[in-house]
């Protein structure tokens, strides 16, 4: 008798919860936007000017008057006859770092410098330097160095005639990489032995 009855009432929870899912308006998403009104230039404008705090005087009411009324007021006044700094280091700083022999590549695999320490696998800025009149390729990220791997003339065939300065990663085999490194001048390589971890 208890089966009977909890099966009864299985049943008849289901049949309500179905009658619940049918009774969905499945028409809203054709009628989601109906009566949305397009915004004005001149309403956004007012919005955005109301919702823009007002500038305080750096006084002691000023300051006071921002506490007050929170967000409607706050901003401090810029000083007349100062504009504001625009920074496009971006992409002069991408111009100047070609300019001076910079150039970025991604490792795909950590490999071994010359002095023995490990480079890890990511992203880098490479540069090359004269160390005891040996070229070398330095890794960097931001202004840590990683290592170093020595660099040698390099004839590259698969370099385009558009190309000036350029670097990549080609993998040679399974556990060697080439960094391949052209300035306007001449193009080099580093080749650099994988560290395969145990």
């Amino acid at each position: 008798m208890k089966k009977l009855f909890l099966f009864s009432f299985v049943f008849m929870s289901f049949l309500f919860a179905k009658a619940e899912m049918l009774d969905v308006d499945y028409n809203f998403i054709d009628t989601a936007f109906d009566g949305i009104q397009p915004v004005t230039n001149k309403q956004f404008e007012d919005t955005i000017n109301r919702m823009t705090p007002q500038p305080v005087d750096n006084t002691f009411g000023g300051k006071l008057k921002a506490f007050l009324f929170g967000r409607k007021y706050g901003v401090e006044p810029q000083p007349k006859g100062q504009d504001k700094e625009i920074d496009i280091g971006g992409e002069t700083k991408a111009i100047q770092d070609i300019k001076n022999g910079v150039y970025y590549i991604t490792l795909l695999a950590s490999v071994i410098g010359v002095d023995g320490n490990v480079i890890p696998l990511g992203n880098y800025k490479i540069q090359e330097k004269l160390i005891n009149n040996r070229p070398m390729l330095v890794f960097y990220q931001g202004h840590k160095e990683y290592g170093m791997l020595k660099l040698q003339k390099f004839e590259d065939n698969l370099k385009k005639e558009n190309d000036l300065t350029y670097s990549r990663v080609d993998i040679l085999n399974n556990e060697t990489l080439r960094i391949v490194y052209a300035t306007i001048s001449d193009t080099q390589c580093a080749i650099a032995k994988v560290y395969l971890q145990n």
